[in-house]
Protein backbone atom coordinates (compact mmCIF):
# COMPACT_ATOMS: atom_id res chain seq x y z
CA UNK A 1 0.00 0.00 0.00
CA UNK A 2 1.25 3.48 -0.82
CA UNK A 3 2.41 5.53 2.17
CA UNK A 4 0.49 8.64 1.15
CA UNK A 5 -3.11 9.10 0.17
CA UNK A 6 -5.52 11.13 -1.92
CA UNK A 7 -8.64 12.52 -0.24
CA UNK A 8 -11.27 13.14 -2.92
CA UNK A 9 -14.60 14.97 -2.76
CA UNK A 10 -16.63 14.67 -5.93
CA UNK A 11 -19.67 16.75 -6.83
CA UNK A 12 -22.70 15.78 -8.89
CA UNK A 13 -21.96 15.94 -12.60
CA UNK A 14 -25.52 15.57 -13.87
CA UNK A 15 -29.05 16.06 -12.57
CA UNK A 16 -30.01 12.70 -14.13
CA UNK A 17 -29.20 10.18 -11.39
CA UNK A 18 -29.11 7.34 -13.92
CA UNK A 19 -25.83 8.66 -15.29
CA UNK A 20 -22.69 7.21 -13.69
CA UNK A 21 -20.04 9.79 -14.57
CA UNK A 22 -17.34 9.71 -11.90
CA UNK A 23 -13.63 10.09 -11.21
CA UNK A 24 -13.81 7.06 -8.91
CA UNK A 25 -12.48 4.61 -11.55
CA UNK A 26 -9.28 6.67 -11.80
CA UNK A 27 -8.76 6.44 -8.04
CA UNK A 28 -9.61 2.73 -7.99
CA UNK A 29 -7.15 2.01 -10.79
CA UNK A 30 -4.32 3.82 -8.99
CA UNK A 31 -5.20 2.14 -5.70
CA UNK A 32 -5.28 -1.33 -7.26
CA UNK A 33 -1.84 -0.63 -8.76
CA UNK A 34 -0.53 0.37 -5.33
CA UNK A 35 0.27 3.90 -6.50
CA UNK A 36 -2.00 5.61 -3.96
CA UNK A 37 -4.47 4.93 -1.19
CA UNK A 38 -7.69 6.87 -1.57
CA UNK A 39 -10.73 8.11 0.29
CA UNK A 40 -13.61 9.13 -1.98
CA UNK A 41 -16.88 10.76 -1.02
CA UNK A 42 -19.70 12.14 -3.17
CA UNK A 43 -21.01 15.56 -2.14
CA UNK A 44 -23.89 17.69 -3.38
CA UNK A 45 -24.14 20.53 -0.85
CA UNK A 46 -21.74 23.03 0.68
CA UNK A 47 -22.65 21.57 4.08
CA UNK A 48 -21.42 18.14 3.01
CA UNK A 49 -18.22 19.67 1.64
CA UNK A 50 -17.54 21.45 4.92
CA UNK A 51 -18.30 18.29 6.88
CA UNK A 52 -15.80 16.16 5.00
CA UNK A 53 -13.13 18.86 4.88
CA UNK A 54 -13.38 19.16 8.65
CA UNK A 55 -12.90 15.39 8.93
CA UNK A 56 -9.92 15.52 6.56
CA UNK A 57 -8.28 17.96 8.97
CA UNK A 58 -8.20 15.33 11.73
CA UNK A 59 -4.85 13.82 12.71
CA UNK A 60 -5.90 10.34 11.58
CA UNK A 61 -5.76 11.59 7.96
CA UNK A 62 -2.34 13.22 8.17
CA UNK A 63 -1.03 10.82 5.53
CA UNK A 64 -3.60 12.05 2.99
CA UNK A 65 -1.57 15.03 1.83
CA UNK A 66 -3.35 15.41 -1.51
CA UNK A 67 -6.84 16.91 -1.59
CA UNK A 68 -8.60 16.28 -4.90
CA UNK A 69 -11.79 18.27 -5.51
CA UNK A 70 -13.63 17.04 -8.60
CA UNK A 71 -16.62 19.06 -9.73
CA UNK A 72 -18.02 21.37 -12.35
CA UNK A 73 -16.39 24.76 -12.22
CA UNK A 74 -16.04 28.20 -13.65
CA UNK A 75 -13.75 31.16 -13.04
CA UNK A 76 -13.01 31.16 -9.33
CA UNK A 77 -15.53 28.61 -8.09
CA UNK A 78 -16.61 24.98 -7.87
CA UNK A 79 -20.16 23.66 -8.34
CA UNK A 80 -21.11 20.62 -6.25
CA UNK A 81 -24.63 20.54 -7.72
CA UNK A 82 -26.90 22.90 -9.63
CA UNK A 83 -27.64 25.03 -6.55
CA UNK A 84 -24.55 24.58 -4.41
CA UNK A 85 -21.38 26.46 -5.26
CA UNK A 86 -18.16 27.29 -3.41
CA UNK A 87 -15.82 30.11 -4.40
CA UNK A 88 -12.07 29.82 -3.88
CA UNK A 89 -12.35 32.50 -1.20
CA UNK A 90 -15.07 30.54 0.63
CA UNK A 91 -13.04 27.35 0.32
CA UNK A 92 -10.07 29.07 1.92
CA UNK A 93 -12.27 30.10 4.85
CA UNK A 94 -13.54 26.55 5.33
CA UNK A 95 -10.05 25.04 5.23
CA UNK A 96 -8.35 27.60 7.44
CA UNK A 97 -4.91 26.23 8.31
CA UNK A 98 -5.93 22.56 8.07
CA UNK A 99 -4.48 22.28 4.54
CA UNK A 100 -1.12 23.86 5.38
CA UNK A 101 1.70 21.90 3.75
CA UNK A 102 -0.66 19.91 1.52
CA UNK A 103 -1.32 19.86 -2.21
CA UNK A 104 -4.79 20.65 -3.57
CA UNK A 105 -5.79 19.69 -7.10
CA UNK A 106 -9.01 21.08 -8.56
CA UNK A 107 -10.41 18.72 -11.18
CA UNK A 108 -12.75 21.33 -12.61
CA UNK A 109 -13.02 23.61 -15.63
CA UNK A 110 -11.67 27.17 -15.45
CA UNK A 111 -11.46 27.48 -11.65
CA UNK A 112 -7.88 28.76 -11.67
CA UNK A 113 -8.47 31.28 -14.46
CA UNK A 114 -7.87 34.18 -12.05
CA UNK A 115 -4.27 33.76 -10.90
CA UNK A 116 -4.48 36.61 -8.38
CA UNK A 117 -7.37 34.86 -6.63
CA UNK A 118 -5.47 31.56 -6.70
CA UNK A 119 -2.39 33.21 -5.17
CA UNK A 120 -4.58 34.67 -2.42
CA UNK A 121 -5.92 31.18 -1.70
CA UNK A 122 -2.40 29.81 -1.31
CA UNK A 123 -1.43 32.67 1.02
CA UNK A 124 -4.52 32.22 3.21
CA UNK A 125 -4.33 28.42 3.52
CA UNK A 126 -0.58 27.78 3.53
CA UNK A 127 -0.87 24.94 1.00
CA UNK A 128 2.32 23.92 -0.75
CA UNK A 129 0.60 24.22 -4.10
CA UNK A 130 -2.80 24.69 -5.72
CA UNK A 131 -3.19 22.89 -9.05
CA UNK A 132 -5.88 23.01 -11.71
CA UNK A 133 -6.95 24.19 -15.13
CA UNK A 134 -7.53 27.56 -16.78
CA UNK A 135 -9.87 26.32 -19.49
CA UNK A 136 -12.78 23.97 -20.11
CA UNK A 137 -11.43 20.41 -20.13
CA UNK A 138 -12.45 17.24 -21.92
CA UNK A 139 -13.40 14.32 -19.67
CA UNK A 140 -11.19 11.69 -21.28
CA UNK A 141 -8.20 14.01 -21.66
CA UNK A 142 -8.40 15.25 -18.08
CA UNK A 143 -8.82 11.69 -16.77
CA UNK A 144 -5.69 10.59 -18.63
CA UNK A 145 -3.74 13.56 -17.30
CA UNK A 146 -5.01 13.22 -13.73
CA UNK A 147 -4.20 9.50 -13.60
CA UNK A 148 -0.53 10.36 -13.94
CA UNK A 149 -0.77 13.60 -11.97
CA UNK A 150 -2.35 12.03 -8.87
CA UNK A 151 0.02 9.07 -8.93
CA UNK A 152 3.11 11.29 -9.04
CA UNK A 153 1.64 13.85 -6.64
CA UNK A 154 0.91 11.25 -3.96
CA UNK A 155 4.50 10.04 -4.29
CA UNK A 156 5.95 13.54 -4.20
CA UNK A 157 3.81 15.17 -1.48
CA UNK A 158 5.56 13.60 1.56
CA UNK A 159 8.99 14.75 0.35
CA UNK A 160 10.59 18.05 1.27
CA UNK A 161 11.46 18.91 -2.29
CA UNK A 162 10.10 22.21 -3.55
CA UNK A 163 6.70 22.15 -5.23
CA UNK A 164 7.96 23.75 -8.42
CA UNK A 165 10.23 20.81 -9.07
CA UNK A 166 7.14 18.61 -9.27
CA UNK A 167 5.69 20.89 -11.93
CA UNK A 168 8.84 20.55 -14.01
CA UNK A 169 8.64 16.77 -13.75
CA UNK A 170 4.98 16.47 -14.73
CA UNK A 171 5.53 18.78 -17.67
CA UNK A 172 8.43 16.66 -18.87
CA UNK A 173 6.11 13.62 -18.84
CA UNK A 174 2.84 15.15 -20.10
CA UNK A 175 3.72 18.57 -21.47
CA UNK A 176 1.56 18.49 -24.59
CA UNK A 177 -1.58 17.40 -22.76
CA UNK A 178 -0.91 19.80 -19.88
CA UNK A 179 -0.67 22.71 -22.31
CA UNK A 180 -3.88 21.62 -24.04
CA UNK A 181 -5.67 21.64 -20.66
CA UNK A 182 -3.96 24.92 -19.65
CA UNK A 183 -2.70 23.29 -16.48
CA UNK A 184 -1.40 25.71 -13.86
CA UNK A 185 0.28 25.30 -10.48
CA UNK A 186 0.31 28.13 -7.93
CA UNK A 187 2.75 28.19 -5.01
CA UNK A 188 3.64 30.82 -2.45
CA UNK A 189 6.60 31.87 -4.60
CA UNK A 190 5.33 31.72 -8.18
CA UNK A 191 2.63 30.79 -10.66
CA UNK A 192 3.74 28.04 -13.01
CA UNK A 193 1.88 27.88 -16.32
CA UNK A 194 2.02 24.97 -18.71
CA UNK A 195 1.78 27.44 -21.60
CA UNK A 196 5.12 28.99 -20.59
CA UNK A 197 7.04 25.75 -20.11
CA UNK A 198 9.56 24.36 -22.56
CA UNK A 199 11.90 21.33 -22.36
CA UNK A 200 15.11 22.22 -20.56
CA UNK A 201 13.67 25.28 -18.87
CA UNK A 202 14.93 25.68 -15.32
CA UNK A 203 12.44 26.93 -12.79
CA UNK A 204 13.35 29.20 -9.90
CA UNK A 205 12.28 26.37 -7.59
CA UNK A 206 14.89 24.07 -9.12
CA UNK A 207 17.69 26.44 -8.23
CA UNK A 208 17.07 26.32 -4.48
CA UNK A 209 18.02 23.20 -2.50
Amino acid sequence: MATNGVFCLEGEWDADLRKRTSVLPVLELLERLGAIKAIHRKVATTGEVEHYLNLWGQARYNDYLVLYLAAHGDKGWLAWSSRNHTSLDDLAEVLGESAAGCYIHLGSCLTLFNEKQASSFVEKTGVRALLGFRTSVDWVESAAFETLLLSKLAEYAPTRRRAGTFFNGIMALQGDLARRLKFVMVTADETLRSQDWSPGKRLAADLVP
